[in-house]
């Protein structure tokens, strides 16, 4: 305060512009203290202290005639300075999530360490020179001329760090502006304005060195914030939540009922709903994941996203209870705004409705499972009667279908098809000296046999007693000829179990060979029953083939 000692003071146009102007905020700031629900109303009053701060700095450095001492003052100041910033990101994130939790003290005794280590670095600078260098002067030799400061590297710091949070302002309401619609965006749209024009204001004197009465003129852009503020949200008064709430319940609804706030605490409820929680006492105001019976259940309902289509469904376990919840948001709407105060919840009881539904899907699911079983069985049967019951082998039933399929699409590919017609050799002795269940026996391992030698595009089919038929589609002569005569050695040189011991089986083949033998299916196997005769009269036990023709 030396500095000051030796200073007149006098009294000016702005001087008296910025005292009004706190008194202004000194206003506002006490109306604020009296709104129980206001969100953000901590921060709020704690960024009007900042900015009073530094306007009543600003009003004495310009009251001030020596420049000594407006120097001092304008280091003064810093607090509020880098003090508004900071309250108005955490006022503006506090308002738009509609956040009325006061402030923790230690929460507020932190967000103001760095305003007070920028105020002592500030008053120090005598000093050391960093916030304003030795070229800050007077810009006249006039008495109370303000002074030109030469900023240096610890003021561009402390703008840096106050700009950041300026930044985090503008996206908080940008954001919201972006989430919101209607009057509710213009409302946002406002706060981006009030938001923007202090900051504008401050980079056009940091950067630009413009100035205004021969002064830095953001602390005279509070004007325009304060007249915002008191428009915004002193003309909307969005804070007594309780009286809308009374206007909207039926007391004699037979079903449950609740208001709760933006926190989620239950603000009124009806008969039905305390009576549904067992509650007597002790309820307004507590939270509605405490509520006995359903608190639990229906806050996780409210959390999972919404569906368009059909009501939240609540179900209760003892004894079991059905409600279809539905929400109706609880708004205030103003000429130039629509403000959400909490939801109302409506709980309908449709327990009877929801157990007859549940019956009748119970009785949907059991006619679907007998269909689906009736319809296994039907395809168990058609595939049973497509089958040989001994060997497990396709029967003459499959057969015509399977070839028409087979010769269209060698048809369309111009490739050959195969067919073998296989009998086993001497198979009648064999039923004769061991009985028919070892030639049972014997049939079951030749069609596994024969099963494990083809490709899966292959087919093999039992058409007689001991006779098979196999189908090679794409196998022309030579190939079919060779894993034919591979699969007759194998069986040769490979003693079948049976129930009576081992027993060696032979078998016989004739070849024939679509196109060049036949195109029905009938002519195929016209020529692959002579050409099973020729090997059977040839000595048996071994693969032949009709010539092909020539022509």
């Amino acid at each position: 305060m030396n500095a000051c000692s030796q200073s007149g003071w006098a009294l000016s146009m702005p001087v008296i512009l910025t005292g009004l102007v706190c008194v202004g905020v000194i206003l506002l700031a006490r109306w604020v203290t009296r709104q129980r629900y206001f969100p953000g109303r901590d921060s709020f009053i704690l960024l009007h202290i900042a900015s009073l701060w530094w306007m009543l700095a600003a009003s004495v450095e310009m009251a001030a005639q020596g420049a000594s001492c407006k120097m001092f003052w304008a280091s003064m100041a810093w607090p509020g300075i880098v003090g508004v910033p900071t309250f108005w990101a955490v006022f503006l994130w506090q308002y738009v999530n509609s956040e009325r939790q006061p402030l923790p003290l230690r929460h507020v005794l932190g967000l103001t360490v760095v305003p007070a280590i920028v105020w002592l670095l500030a008053l120090s600078n005598p000093w050391h020179g960093l916030f304003y260098t030795a070229g800050s002067a007077p810009i006249s030799a006039a008495p109370g001329a303000a002074i030109r400061y030469q900023h240096g590297l610890l003021f561009y710091a402390t703008a840096v760090y106050g700009y950041f949070f300026m930044l985090f302002c503008l996206a908080i309401v940008i954001r919201a502006a972006v989430l919101s619609n209607g009057v509710h965006r213009r409302h946002y749209l406002a706060f981006v304005l009030v938001t923007a024009v202090p900051w504008v204001a401050n980079l056009s004197y940091v950067l630009f060195g413009w100035m205004l009465f021969g002064f830095d003129p953001t602390p005279f852009s509070f004007a325009f914030t304060l007249a915002a503020f008191a428009w915004l949200i002193v003309g909307v008064r969005l804070f007594d939540l309780l009286p809308v709430a009374r206007h909207l319940l039926l007391q004699e609804l037979l079903d449950p009922v609740l208001v709760i706030d933006p926190r989620q605490r239950v603000i009124e409820a009806n008969p039905a709903a305390l009576k549904l929680a067992g509650l007597t006492s002790a309820w307004q105001g507590r939270v509605l994941a405490d509520w006995p019976v359903f608190g639990v259940d229906l806050r996780a309902l409210l959390q999972e996203p919404p569906n368009s289509e059909q009501d939240r469904l609540l179900t209760l376990a003892s004894p079991v209870r059905y409600f279809e919840v539905r929400t109706r948001a609880i708004e205030r709407v103003t000429r130039t705004s629509t403000f959400v105060l909490g939801q109302m919840l409506y709980l309908r009881d449709v327990t009877q409705r929801h157990l007859s539904e549940l019956k009748l899907a119970e009785a949907l699911a059991t006619s679907e499972e007998r269909l689906r079983t009736i319809s296994s069985l039907h395809e168990q049967l058609q595939e049973q009667a497509l089958r040989d019951p001994l060997t497990g082998l396709y029967n003459r039933r499959y057969l015509d279908e399977f070839f028409s399929r087979e010769q269209a699409r060698a048809q369309r590919e111009h490739a050959p098809v195969a067919l073998a017609l296989i009998d086993l050799d001497h198979f009648k002795l064999l039923n004769d000296a061991h009985g028919h269940l070892v030639g049972d026996d014997v049939l079951k391992v030749v069609a596994q046999h024969l099963t494990d030698s083809l490709r899966s595009s292959d087919a093999v089919f039992r058409i007689g007693g001991e006779e098979f038929l196999l189908i090679l589609p794409g196998a022309g002569a030579q190939e079919a000829q060779q894993r034919l005569e591979l699969i007759c050695r194998q069986l040769a040189d490979s003693p079948l179990p049976t129930r009576s011991g081992p027993q060696t089986v032979t078998l016989s083949a004739g070849l024939a060979f679509w196109p060049a033998q036949g195109q029905a299916l009938d002519e195929l196997m016209q020529a692959a029953d002579a050409a099973l005769y020729e090997a059977k009269r040839s000595g048996r036990n071994r693969v032949c083939a009709l010539a092909l023709s020539s022509g």
